[in-house]
């Protein structure tokens, strides 16, 4: 169990690269200079009206780990949550992302109209697609183990040896630190 919160960004982070989650949580922060980053966040803010904007979560797991998520947006008469990002060089971990935000609105008991359970949609505004992303049982099953795996990480006293090198590591803030 984690006394601090896990949010839906260290958890994608997590998926993506545990080294860049465990050093996030460290309070190292290198995107501050990221072009990607500044690119990603111009998207987000540009994309859509301000009414649809970010939705705040909370949740806690059972286990009893403190949960946390910002949706990028929520159309609440539709029952869909949205997500925005830039590229799928990572749209495994997308899929994760917006299931763990699922996840949480599933644990707080808030569904969508006529009581069905709210869907996801990742948004690409630069490639013009999107794509549904549900959350079935067994998918909830995994987000428990994945949570498992994120908070013993989160605990380690040191960072998990670097990834064999990938080729979305050069678009990485941490690249540098990492490799350099």
């Amino acid at each position: 169990m984690s006394s601090s919160l896990i949010g839906g960004m260290i958890f994608s982070y997590f998926l993506i690269c545990p080294r860049k989650a465990w050093l996030v949580r460290q309070g190292i922060w290198m995107e501050q200079e990221s072009e990607d980053v500044a690119l990603g966040r111009l998207l987000d803010e540009t994309s859509y009206s301000r009414s649809e904007k970010h939705l705040d979560l909370y949740a806690t797991a059972p286990d009893g780990t403190p949960l946390t998520g910002r949706i990028d947006r929520a159309v609440l008469k539709e029952g869909v949550l949205h997500e925005t990002k830039k590229g799928r060089s990572c749209s495994d971990a997308h899929q994760w992302q917006v299931r763990f935000y699922l996840w949480l609105l599933k644990l707080n008991g808030v569904s969508g109209p006529g009581g069905t359970p709210f869907r996801g949609q990742i948004d690409y505004p630069a490639l013009r697609r999107s794509e549904p992303v549900d959350l079935m049982d067994a998918q909830e099953q995994e987000l428990i183990r994945q949570l498992e795996g994120l908070t013993a990480l989160l605990a380690a006293d040191h960072p998990p040896p670097r990834i064999e090198k990938r080729s979305f590591c050069k678009k990485c803030a941490f690249e540098e630190l990492c490799y350099g």
